[in-house]
């Protein structure tokens, strides 16, 4: 697994395949693993993969530092890994917070993005993001990330594989925490979805789209399209890949 270090934290991610490459970047927990795990490598066949342990995650550094995890660090980290990999332009793919962070990255460096798959729901223009992110921070110290992991699968009209829940739990409370509460203070993706050039799709479940904003979403991307799956949560976007896996190759081979 190669490694590389920007601004004293240790980056590391796994580079397999050949052919077109994709970026694959996590959410608030898990590591890059989690997408061969669930199948997308399978369903994505002939392709470079670039599986990232973005920082607080997996075998990558775990700074302390609030300020450490602000967004525009997660974006140069991204950049940094796609300079190492002598990857200039790619498809990008993010579930949860790892989207929101391909949202912005696709608005502030256009030249290195060919396509964009966001799996999770996004935020309605109305929401408090912010308030939301900080009472969520809460509510995770108070708890610990495994029992909240455990709540929200228990929700799903399916639970998640136990593979799934070891490898978001692998990610300390406290890692978790701080990117919750660190993009706190950026604006939410509303704001990047009208300057996003390259295509973009949303694929998200069901019950994480009640109020329309993957819609209102799909309004504001110049090129956008979504994919909203019948009964499914958020843990379900991700994890059943034999229903979101064909939906992104076909996006993929349409771009």
């Amino acid at each position: 697994m190669p490694q590389i270090t920007r601004g004293g934290v240790a980056l590391h991610y796994l580079d397999v395949g050949q052919g077109p490459p994709i970026f694959f970047h996590t959410g608030g927990g898990g590591d890059g693993t989690m997408w061969q795990s669930a199948g997308y490598l399978d369903a994505l066949p002939g392709r470079r993969y670039i599986l990232f342990d973005h920082r607080g995650h997996g075998r990558s550094g775990k700074p302390h530092d609030l300020k450490a995890h602000a967004m525009d660090e997660y974006v140069a980290d991204v950049i940094a890994v796609l300079d190492a990999a002598g990857v200039e332009r790619c498809a990008v793919i993010g579930y949860s917070d790892g989207a929101r962070l391909l949202y912005r990255l696709a608005t502030r460096h256009p030249d290195r993005v060919t396509a964009v798959v966001g799996i999770g729901g996004v935020d309605h223009p109305d929401d408090d993001s912010a308030a939301w992110r900080r009472g969520l921070g809460r509510e995770i110290r108070a708890t610990g990330l495994q029992t909240w992991l455990e709540s929200m699968s228990g929700g799903e009209s399916e639970p998640a594989p136990q593979w799934l829940m070891d490898n978001l739990a692998s990610t300390t409370t406290e890692m978790f925490v701080l990117e919750v509460e660190a993009w706190a203070e950026d604006p939410d993706e509303c704001a990047d979805f009208p300057h996003i050039s390259a295509p973009t799709l949303i694929v998200c479940g069901e019950s994480e789209n009640t109020d329309g904003a993957s819609e209102l979403a799909m309004q504001a991307l110049p090129d956008g399209e979504m994919a909203v799956m019948p009964g499914f949560g958020h843990l379900q976007a991700f994890w059943r890949s034999d229903v979101t896996g064909p939906i992104i190759a076909r996006f993929l081979a349409r771009v």
